[in-house]
């Protein structure tokens, strides 16, 4: 990890955000839950989601994929929803109540620090959580601490960030304008593991075997430009944190220029812009 990335404050702050954004994250859970339903498919099929099997989710935000889940596994099954957010926790646990799902239970906590018994899994998944987390490699060795044997891990991460513009671009001005170098190395970010091979690395040195990763083209379709910038706007707290020291004047101006930006993605059908992500799996030996 880079010697000056402090990831003690690093977690207060995205905690801090994810709080404060777990409203407006949520007014679009039902677009992004659309835009990435059939790569959570694939994720909880890598997974081995089935009947009757207890089911680990982190950085589970407002539980969407944790939904799909309980779903799956059934009445005679179990998921458990975990974030350091618990404003984002409390939309999982409203929905769950509301869907009927009994078999769905919520809890704060820190992927690096899981506070379950061994071996208590049988899959554990993460979607577009894994590469935010500050120490990924501890983040991965406690979830193979509390898979069972046999147990499997499967995680969705963005891939590099020439193939998702529609994040890419946002981030790249929202760095300019904080005046920061894009992220280092080993430390946070959108496109951390997504680059060829790195997925399956931080896997196989987790001790997962029978690792595999699949690219999967996941293009945004949209009404404008303008409903792409609010999403990010609403939804990618990492962004948020890096505009916060700017003034509201400031800030208006930055999401004035990145919707300027992705005006490019628009055309006579609205905006679609190209995306792609990796769904990666893993073995507990």
């Amino acid at each position: 990890m880079n010697k000056n990335f402090d990831p003690d404050a690093y977690r207060r702050s995205a905690r801090k955000e994810w709080q404060k954004i777990a409203a407006s994250w949520h007014r679009w859970t039902p677009v992004i839950s659309e835009w990435s339903r059939e790569v959570t498919e694939q994720m909880l099929d890598l997974a081995g989601v089935s009947a009757g099997q207890a089911v680990l989710d982190i950085a589970a935000g407002d539980g969407s994929q944790s939904m799909m889940a309980a779903h799956r596994v059934g009445s005679s099954g179990h998921v458990l929803a975990t974030d350091i957010s618990s404003n984002m926790l409390s939309y999982a646990a409203e929905t769950a109540q509301e869907e009927g799902l009994n078999n769905l239970e919520t809890q704060v906590m820190d992927a690096e620090s899981l506070d379950l018994e061994d071996e208590s899994f049988d899959a554990a998944i993460s979607r577009l959580g894994l590469m935010l987390i500050p120490d990924v490699d501890k983040a991965l060795s406690e979830i193979y601490r509390v898979l069972k044997p046999e147990g499997r891990v499967s995680a969705i991460v963005f891939s590099a960030p020439q193939n998702n513009p529609w994040l890419a671009i946002p981030a790249r001005i929202a760095f300019k304008h904080a005046q920061l170098p894009p992220p280092q190395p080993g430390t946070p970010g959108l496109f951390r593991l997504g680059q060829p091979g790195q997925i399956e690395t931080v896997l196989g040195e987790a001790g997962f075997q029978e690792v595999e990763a699949h690219r999967v083209m996941t293009p945004l379709q949209l009404t404008s430009a303008a409903e792409c910038t609010e999403i990010v706007r609403d939804s990618a707290g990492v962004i948020r944190t890096l505009l916060s020291p700017l003034d509201e004047e400031q800030q208006e101006a930055v999401w004035a220029e990145i919707e300027q930006a992705l005006s490019q993605f628009e055309g006579e059908d609205g905006f679609k812009a190209p995306g792609e992500v990796i769904v990666a799996a893993g073995m507990k030996g």
